[in-house]
């Protein structure tokens, strides 16, 4: 009988929200989608925080910005604009609306006082601190340095083929079409279940508790017990 291996994959996205690193740490080996095309004003390079005023509890924004020479780039070909100070207006984000919390996480201090050229080394860079950080060992793929080809079925059954996967977790939003390509899935033995996470309440700020934020936003509130959840 063949070892179950439990393999996901998505986007590396900006500061994802908690359902992220849940999926992640529900599987044995995750995948770096960074070799499919990257979309402007989306979840690769912005994501929400919670407003730090005590009169109007509101979502924010916090963004990296690129520069897309084309519509058809790949998300590991996508260069952020260091013409804008983005760092910067980072860090005053997390001091206003929280205050000191965000320099007790060591790691996202360190992440930038680096020099960054493209945001899925960013993004990915993060992820990765972040799984270290919430005690997640779950090994991390990038999907380009796989042999794996195709788009989105064709992409993902090759990538479980390839790291000899029999299940998939996926994210609820692919069951549009993952589900018209069942077959092959099974032809394979490689069985799906739809990734469904429902944020727990955490010591989040204000009397409004926002859902599904980025996990900044749980790192600022429970710092080393923001493990217990994911």
């Amino acid at each position: 009988m063949h070892k179950q291996i439990t393999l996901s994959a998505s986007q590396p996205t900006l500061y994802p929200w908690i359902g992220y690193f849940n999926m992640i740490k529900n599987s044995d080996v995750f995948v770096f989608l960074d070799n499919v095309k990257f979309k402007k004003q989306t979840w690769h390079m912005r994501n929400r925080l919670k407003s730090g005023s005590k009169v109007d509890e509101s979502e924010i924004w916090v963004h990296i910005p690129t520069n897309l020479s084309k519509t058809e780039t790949l998300i590991k070909d996508v260069l952020i604009d260091n013409g804008q100070d983005w760092r910067k207006k980072h860090l005053d984000i997390f001091q206003y609306n929280y205050g000191k919390e965000h320099r007790k996480i060591a790691f996202l201090n360190e992440l930038y006082l680096k020099d960054w050229e493209r945001i899925s080394d960013f993004n990915i860079e993060f992820i990765t601190k972040c799984c270290q950080f919430l005690e997640i060992d779950t090994k991390l793929v990038r999907a380009s340095e796989l042999n794996a080809e195709g788009k989105k079925s064709g992409l993902i059954l090759d990538i479980c083929k390839e790291l000899k996967a029999n299940k998939l977790i996926a994210n609820s939003g692919s069951n549009n079409y993952l589900e018209k390509d069942k077959e092959i899935f099974e032809n394979e033995n490689i069985t799906i279940s739809y990734h469904n996470y429902r944020t727990q309440k955490y010591n989040q700020k204000g009397e409004i508790f926002f859902e599904n934020l980025s996990i900044l936003d749980l790192l600022f509130s429970e710092n080393k017990n923001s493990k217990n959840f994911i």
